[in-house]
């Protein structure tokens, strides 16, 4: 099922007149190769360097990775594996390099090589000497969605859609943020039947939700606390994401506009998504429509989604690209006062031929 996103990445070797494409991000290794690497708890000490995917204009493909991030690698895929852990003293960055040089005679890698620049590592540069930049191009091939895509997208989607409605009722008076979140995770592990790396927040408390970049802790929720629940789940190396925002008994009228106003702009981006529309017009107009009930919000007003959390486009005012059939975008207008509490409201939407196909499956209430 990698074929076709490998065809796109061929498209874009053409485009830059590149023969090969080096990919470095565990996002782009997954979308070339289906190989999806471990990420939650960060880079591993036992490897030299990024996992890479190698793709070749005339077809060839292939994987560098340590042994540690080599389960599950499928018999067709061309890969080379090094030694990152062992019993004993290992060189990690020297096996790397060992193993990067025997793909690329394996391959016979050379001429031009596209990478990304954000993250190649510079321990290959002797290696590869003629390299240009593709992080752009590739991040513009990426963001319309093959069958398969939509498909992994969906049962994220799904898995996200189940945290949302756990929310609900796990979140009670005199119950932490950590616990909540802990109960949600759970749900939605046990949804997808695999470890999910998680994105997002649950936030509880008018300070804390009224706040942005703030994190879950113990604090304990109150009778009357507004909630934001951000969860963005990875299932099969495909993110989910959605937010829902509600409180825990009876909301302030003031937090009550709020959330009304927030919930009716996310209906008014679904009923007018489509094709053609230019992403500055269709930011603009969800703007404008939270300025009118005297809100706004500090952050885009959404983002694509992939085997990235965040990829392009990015729904901002300065963006001028046209949204294009198949793209899934995330769309989430908020609003934040201090006094009041803060409000979040998130789907995630398919562009379809004639409008969005809303693959989140949880209700605003």
């Amino acid at each position: 099922m990698t074929k076709d996103r490998q065809d796109r990445i061929r498209d874009v070797l053409s485009e830059l007149r590149a023969d090969w494409a080096v990919l470095s991000t565990s996002d782009a290794v997954c979308y070339a190769t289906g190989k999806v690497i471990p990420i939650e708890t960060g880079p591993s000490p036992f490897t030299g360097g990024p996992a890479l995917a190698f793709v070749g204009r005339q077809g060839a493909v292939g994987l560098v990775c340590s042994n540690v991030e080599a389960a599950d690698l499928s018999g067709s895929l061309e890969a080379e594996v090094y030694a990152g852990f062992a019993g004993d003293i290992v060189d990690q960055i020297v096996n790397y390099r060992a193993a990067v040089q025997r793909m690329m005679r394996r391959l016979n890698v050379g001429g031009v090589i596209a990478v990304q620049m954000g993250s190649h590592p510079a321990s290959l540069n002797e290696l590869m000497p003629i390299f240009i930049p593709m992080d752009h191009a590739l991040d513009r091939a990426r963001a319309v969605k093959t069958s398969s895509e939509i498909l992994a997208l969906r049962i994220a989607a799904s898995v996200a859609s189940a945290g949302q409605i756990a929310a609900r009722s796990l979140s009670c008076v005199d119950v932490s943020e950590i616990e909540v979140l802990n109960g949600i995770r759970a749900v939605m592990e046990q949804k997808a039947g695999e470890r999910c790396a998680l994105a997002g927040e649950y936030l509880a408390g008018v300070d804390h939700t009224a706040a942005l970049g703030t994190s879950p802790g113990v604090r304990r929720i109150l009778e009357g606390d507004p909630v934001i629940c951000d969860l963005a789940p990875r299932v099969a190396g495909y993110w989910g994401d959605s937010c829902n925002s509600f409180t825990v008994g009876a909301p302030s009228d003031a937090w009550r506009k709020m959330y009304d106003s927030a919930r009716d702009t996310l209906m008014l981006a679904i009923s007018t998504l489509r094709p053609g529309l230019t992403i500055q017009a269709f930011d603009a107009a969800l703007r404008t429509n939270m300025q009118r009930d005297g809100f706004s919000y500090p952050h885009h007003s959404g983002h694509g989604i992939g085997t990235s959390v965040h990829e392009w486009p990015r729904i901002v005012p300065q963006e001028g690209a046209l949204i294009e059939e198949n793209m899934v975008l995330m769309v989430e207008p908020g609003a934040y006062l201090p006094g009041i509490g803060g409000v979040r409201c998130e789907h995630m939407l398919r562009v379809t031929a004639t409008g969005a196909d809303v693959m989140t499956e949880f209700k605003f209430d």
